[in-house]
């Protein structure tokens, strides 16, 4: 185990050493992209235009072609932490908001959410008095109270910040092959939001 994550953390090294950053400054943003064969990692950080600090972030990973292996959001941390620190000399952050893709689009995260949804005795309450329906408030709640996002909440900690909720929009529900690939039955009803905003809070 110890041995592959060296690996993962080497590739990730050599990936980011021989691959360009291309950067992109307009008055309101801050854009820094890599580029490789198979997909475009992005990160674009923005600000009101007066203002002297960058208020939130989006990153996003843009596939050309299917990936031999599914992406970890704890993998892609290591690049948006290297993208930051190469930025650091141009810009202030005080975050309050991040926009880094909903829990399918990352392996780690959806099996993050799948159990906490499983595990939650509100949820399954909800199921059993409701059927197949959503509660957003309650999604919100689950994926919080479940640190679903744990290995984002892990980094922003280094950084001073932590996360106080979600905003979510474009809600259903995971899919039964989504299911299946992950290892359940296909039948379990899991509530899937596809647009998630990360709302951040400053360590005092």
């Amino acid at each position: 185990m110890i041995r592959n994550s060296l690996i993962v953390v080497f590739l990730f090294i050599r990936f980011f050493t021989f691959s360009q950053v291309l950067t992109q400054i307009t008055e309101t943003d801050y854009t820094l992209r890599i580029d490789s064969d198979s997909l475009i990692r992005q990160l674009t950080l923005w600000k009101e235009k007066d203002s002297s600090f960058y208020y939130g972030f989006k990153y996003s990973c843009t596939k050309f072609k299917p990936l031999t292996n599914a992406l970890d959001l704890s993998e892609e941390i290591i690049i948006i932490e290297r993208l930051l620190k190469s930025a650091s000399d141009s810009i202030v952050l005080n975050l309050n908001t991040i926009f880094i893709g909903y829990p399918i689009e990352y392996e780690d995260i959806f099996e993050n959410h799948i159990n906490a949804f499983q595990n939650s005795v509100e949820w399954q309450n909800h199921v059993r008095n409701t059927g197949k329906t959503l509660d957003y408030k309650l999604i919100r709640k689950i994926m919080l109270d479940s640190n679903v996002y744990k290995p984002l909440n892990d980094f922003l900690e280094t950084m001073g910040y932590y996360i106080i909720g979600f905003e979510t929009e474009k809600h259903g529900f995971a899919t039964k092959e989504n299911l299946k690939k992950a290892g359940l039955s296909g039948q379990e009803i899991i509530p899937m939001p596809f647009m998630v905003w990360v709302k951040l809070r400053k360590v005092l």
